[in-house]
C-alpha cells in the first residue's frame, strides 16, 4: 500500500509544472505597447469592448476599411446582441448594436457591388453609412401565426386549419419564387459548394445586389411535401439550383484575419523575459499535465518607414495581434487583460 502511494506521489511530481522564476526587464526604458520608443510614432484607439467578446468577433479587410461583425456564440443564452463595426483611416464610421434575427444569424458578407450585409442590415456601398433592412421569408411563420389556435391533444378539429396553413404556404412560396432572379448562397466554414438540395441552416439571398434583395428559408426552396430536409432530386430546387451562385469566400467575414492583410515581418522579436507565470491543467484521463508555464514579456524592433523603433509587450497584461494592413494604414486587435478590454488600434501609414 505505502510502494503504490510512493509510485502514486511520483507520476503525480512528474506530471507538474512547477513556476518558472520571474526576470527582471532588461530594457526599463523601452515603453510598453501601444507606445513606442520614438514618441512621434502614435497608436490610436478605435473602439474596446469587453474581453469576453474577442471570440465573437469576425473580421474583413476591404481596401481601407476594417469591419468587425460580433455576434453570440457560446454565450448566446446571456447575450442575444448583434453589433458591427465598420473601422475607416482610424475612425469608427459605423457602430451599431441590435437584438439577432435567429433565423439569419451570424451572417455577414459583402456582395459583388460592395453592399455589406449584416443579419437582416444591408449597409450600402461605397461608405456604408445608410442601411436598409431585408425581409427574411419563412414558411413556419405561417404556421406560427395559427399555431394559438390549434386544439392541443385533438389534431383531428385542426383538419380545416392545416388546409388553410397549406394554401397560405403556397401562394408565399409561389410569390417569393417569382421575384427572383439570382440566388446567392452565402458559403461558410462548413458550406463550401452549392449542394444537391435546400439545407437547413443555409443562407439564401435572392436578387443580391440589387433593390429587392431578400432573404429565403431553405423551405422555401424545396416541394411543400418534402419534410426531409436531406432529400435528394427534389423537383423544385433542381429547377432553381442553376439559379445559385456562391458568395466568393474573400467576401465573408471570418474570425481569423486572412494571410494577404497580415503583417508578420515589420515586427521583430529581439528578446524576452519570463514576465509571470500562468496555471494550467491539461491531459486525459490516462495521462494528467498540470502546474505553470510561463509567461513572457517580448521586446520589438519595428521597422515603420526609414526609421526603426522599439516596443515590449508584458503578456501577462496585453497581447496585440500582428499588424492588419489596410490601403491606409495598420489596425492591432488587442487583449488587454489589465484591464479586462479588447481593444482595436490603429497606426497610420
Amino acid at each position: 500500500m505505502r510502494i503504490s502511494l510512493v509510485l502514486s506521489l511520483l507520476v503525480l511530481s512528474s506530471c507538474y509544472s512547477p513556476k518558472t522564476d520571474v526576470e527582471e526587464d532588461k530594457y526599463p526604458e523601452i515603453p510598453e505597447f501601444p507606445h513606442f520608443s520614438d514618441k512621434t510614432v502614435v497608436l490610436e484607439k478605435v473602439m474596446e469592448l469587453p474581453l469576453s467578446q474577442k471570440d465573437n468577433c469576425n473580421y474583413l479587410v476591404k481596401d481601407n476599411y476594417l469591419l468587425v461583425y460580433n455576434f453570440p456564440v457560446m454565450d448566446s443564452y446571456q447575450n442575444s446582441t448583434n453589433m458591427i463595426f465598420i473601422m475607416s483611416e482610424g475612425k469608427l464610421t459605423v457602430s451599431e448594436h441590435w437584438k439577432n434575427s435567429p433565423s439569419i444569424n451570424n451572417l455577414a458578407f459583402i456582395d459583388e457591388t460592395g453592399n455589406l450585409y449584416a443579419n437582416n442590415r444591408k449597409y450600402l456601398a461605397p461608405d456604408f453609412r445608410y442601411k436598409k433592412f431585408l425581409p427574411f421569408y419563412d414558411l413556419n411563420d405561417i404556421k406560427k401565426k395559427y399555431e394559438h389556435l390549434f386544439h392541443t391533444g385533438e389534431p383531428e378539429k385542426d383538419s380545416a386549419l392545416f388546409k388553410k396553413i397549406d394554401e397560405e404556404q403556397a401562394v408565399l412560396q409561389k410569390n417569393v419564387l417569382a421575384k427572383g432572379d439570382q440566388i446567392l448562397m452565402v458559403v461558410d466554414a462548413v458550406n463550401d459548394e452549392i449542394p444537391d438540395h435546400a439545407i437547413y441552416g443555409g443562407n439564401y439571398l435572392f436578387n443580391p445586389g440589387q433593390k429587392n434583395a431578400y432573404f429565403v428559408s431553405y423551405n422555401l426552396l424545396q416541394e411543400l411535401k418534402t419534410t426531409d430536409s436531406t432529400a435528394e432530386k427534389d423537383p423544385l430546387y433542381t429547377q432553381l439550383r442553376p439559379k445559385i451562385k456562391l458568395s466568393p469566400n474573400e467576401n465573408s467575414f471570418s474570425p481569423e484575419i486572412r494571410k494577404e492583410y497580415r503583417d508578420t515581418v515589420s515586427f521583430k522579436v529581439k528578446d524576452k523575459i519570463v514576465s509571470g507565470n500562468q496555471w494550467f491543467s491539461t491531459g486525459n484521463h490516462f495521462v494528467a499535465s498540470f502546474g505553470y508555464h510561463p509567461v513572457y514579456m517580448y521586446y520589438y524592433d519595428i521597422k515603420l518607414g526609414n526609421k526603426t523603433v522599439s516596443t515590449k509587450e508584458d503578456h501577462t497584461k496585453i497581447i496585440a495581434s500582428d499588424p492588419i494592413r489596410t490601403k491606409t494604414g495598420k489596425y492591432f486587435l488587442v487583449s488587454n487583460v489589465r484591464e479586462g478590454k479588447f481593444q482595436i488600434y490603429y497606426l497610420k501609414n
